[in-house]
């Protein structure tokens, strides 16, 4: 996913102002029968009731912006401009969705402090009232094409398309339209820094030049683990941060709500080691595969080899047959390049190899980064393979060339969190070759579990009950949360609106409330039935009690006319 920013500036003083439950409207920017408006029919799926495509995206956004406004508060209505378009997409890959802040706040500089910048939306509830004129306060854009054909008639993300039922129960392959338009409207409300990403200059990206030197709320958040300091501590260099944006591992998030609950999301850290390359190899960041079988601490470890096809430029591609037993109980190490991924997995498993890594080479477009492995249809291959950035690579060919033995293995690392620093502080993502929409503004992509805020989309983030430390991300930058129960009308059903780490039963509950209502279209029997089923959805994932369940019930009984 990318993010991109819209952006016009308004003078603020920011200083705190009381605050209510923050009230959040979709701006339908799509044009008749487009997008939004899309009047093909569409059977209703996953709890959404909408009958055509344009009504369940609709109903979808709503969802989205009731459960967002359900856990901030803001005196001050937020408006997100919405609108399905043309966004880059190959057969195989594309961008999903983009958004960011249509103008921010500022407060200019003093003697003692640089001036800070703040999202619209969040300019609007600190100062409590509306500073800007425009039209929206965040603008969101979504793939148009998914699943089909691009303008030019390419193929978009073959096989795809949006998922737009709200039970979180995605079918294989689809993508789940709640989860990507929470992730949007998230960076609106304030998942997204304007440093510039390749120039490390400050306030680069709100494209103003008057702004160039102003740190923002995200930004002023960022920790440095190459100088041990904040982005914009005075010391901090524009070349250091941009050194510091494509560094995996460098930038992490320092603010204290987000630092307090990471060991309440994040699971240990699975560490790829190869102990005795020069220097160790010992990281979080190798790639996974989307064949075989999950690379665990129990199915991989053993002894190292190159593998060697003995044919073409490079011979250890094995992009050609192996010799036979020729990696008996061994973990493959393979170049990549030439053949897909799986095939080279496939030819090492019939090698011998218990398992493989694959190396990133230098004539590939991103040697940085350890490569996500896609999968080939032509053959199958049945063990873990992980991949390494070049450098890493180069570590483990140089040693083994030598005759140095090595064994790799992958394990879990005492008092280290998956995606996390040394320190507790939750990395933000930072591949070697900037993602002008993905990099420093997203969660790193090794959070285990998945983050709703990491740059990919996941089959395992469920936005609809889930938003694990964005939350926390939120009252760093200054959001004021709403720590009150689910209402439904005036009736308090004693189910938090969220609990840490950003577990949404509650805003679920006022969002269904909506939903159900619309759904029931004023009859009461279909209406229970919606919100009980509610709370039977929450009790069965473990997120409600059986007290709490009753409460929803109860209240829902009270509704005369929904």
């Amino acid at each position: 996913m990318k993010t991109s920013l819209l952006c016009a500036v308004v003078g603020a003083s920011l200083f705190a102002a009381t605050a209510q439950a923050a009230v959040i409207t979709p701006v339908n920017q799509d044009p008749a029968n487009k997008g939004l408006n899309d009047p093909s029919p569409r059977a209703p799926e996953g709890g959404n009731p909408g009958k055509t495509v344009g009504e369940q995206r609709r109903l979808v956004y709503q969802f989205a912006a009731d459960l967002w406004g359900s856990v901030l508060q803001s005196e001050v209505e937020t408006r997100v401009g919405a609108s399905f378009q043309d966004l880059e997409c190959t057969a195989t890959g594309g961008v999903l969705g983009s958004a960011g802040p249509t103008w921010v706040g500022g407060k200019d500089p003093t003697a003692t402090e640089p001036g800070m910048l703040a999202h619209g939306a969040l300019a609007n509830a600190i100062e409590g009232k509306r500073l800007s004129a425009a039209a929206t306060d965040i603008t969101s854009r979504f793939n148009a094409n998914l699943g089909g054909r691009n303008p030019n008639g390419t193929a978009c993300m073959t096989g795809s398309g949006w998922y737009y039922g709200l039970d979180g129960k995605t079918p294989a392959g689809q993508i789940n339209f709640l989860d990507v338009v929470m992730h949007e409207i998230g960076h609106g409300l304030g998942f997204s820094g304007f440093v510039g990403y390749t120039s490390g200059v400050l306030g680069e990206r709100t494209g103003a030049f008057q702004y160039r030197g102003y740190s923002d709320v995200y930004t002023h958040n960022a920790f440095d683990n190459l100088t041990g300091k904040r982005f914009d501590d005075p010391s901090m260099t524009n070349a250091m941060r941009a050194t510091s944006i494509r560094t995996r591992g460098a930038p992490a998030w320092d603010g204290a709500n987000t630092k307090a609950q990471t060991a309440l999301w994040l699971d240990p850290a699975i560490v790829l080691s190869i102990p005795d390359t020069t220097p160790a190899v010992a990281s979080q960041f190798f790639g996974t595969a989307s064949f075989g079988p999950a690379a665990t601490p129990e199915n991989f470890s053993g002894p190292l080899a190159i593998a060697n096809d003995a044919t073409g430029t490079d011979t250890a591609d094995a992009c050609e047959a192996l010799p036979a037993g020729s990696l008996t109980g061994k973990i493959a190490f393979i170049n990549r390049g030439t053949c897909a991924f799986e095939i080279k997995a496939f030819n090492a498993q019939t090698a011998g190899a218990v398992a493989a890594i694959i190396g990133n080479v230098a004539s590939s477009g991103d040697p940085g980064t350890a490569p996500g492995m896609a999968e080939d249809a032509s053959v199958e291959a049945t063990i873990p393979t992980v991949s390494v950035n070049l450098a890493d690579a180069q570590r483990i060919t140089t040693a083994l060339n030598a005759g140095t033995a090595l064994t790799a293995s992958l394990g879990k690392v005492a008092g280290q969190m998956a995606g996390a620093d040394a320190a507790g502080r939750a990395l933000l993502y930072a591949p070697a070759a900037v993602a002008s929409g993905s990099s420093f503004s997203h969660f790193e992509s090794v959070l285990i579990p998945d983050a709703l805020m990491e740059p990919a989309n996941s089959d395992n983030t469920d936005s609809a009950r889930i938003v694990d430390l964005s939350l926390a991300i939120f009252a760093d930058e200054g959001w004021v949360l709403n720590n009150g129960n689910a209402r439904i009308g005036t009736c308090d059903t004693g189910v938090k609106l969220f609990k840490n780490p950003g577990l949404i039963a509650g805003a679920n509950v006022q969002a269904q409330d909506r939903l159900c209502r619309v759904s029931a279209n004023g009859n009461r029997s279909l209406y229970l039935r919606c919100m009980n089923d509610t709370a039977a959805d929450l009790k069965a994932v473990g997120m409600v009690s059986s007290v709490e369940q009753a409460g929803i019930r109860s209240c829902a009984a009270k509704v005369i006319t929904p």
